[in-house]
């Protein structure tokens, strides 16, 4: 299997496991509850940090590769309401539009 192929197989399973663990925490808790429970721990917010940091750079991979304002916006948005779940299907979406590993770190052809 090529690389790029790889990247779209493991995307596509990662967008499957999220989905499944918010359905199941979703079930245990709301998300509200599970926010305020993680901001009242100094590790919870460390990982909120470490989430935020991560999405700024895949936006900025995002920016890069969009050619329009309004899309790269779009997605931005994605990844502020769902985080990495909307960085994975961006992923998912890029590797199936992509020939070559080297393609997903070119902006995107139109």
């Amino acid at each position: 299997m090529s690389p790029v192929r790889t990247v779209s197989v493991v995307s596509a399973a990662g967008i499957v496991a999220l989905v499944a663990m918010i359905v199941f925490s979703s079930l245990e808790m709301s998300l509200g509850r599970g926010l305020r429970e993680t901001a009242d721990t100094r590790w919870g917010v460390t990982t909120l940090v470490d989430l935020y940091i991560g999405l700024l750079v895949i936006g900025g991979w995002i920016a890069y590769r969009e050619r329009s304002v309004g899309r790269s916006l779009l997605w931005w948005i994605g990844l502020c309401l769902t985080g990495n779940l909307t960085a994975l299907v961006y992923l998912l979406l890029a590797s199936l539009r992509s020939e070559t590993i080297e393609d997903l770190f070119r902006p995107a052809r139109r």
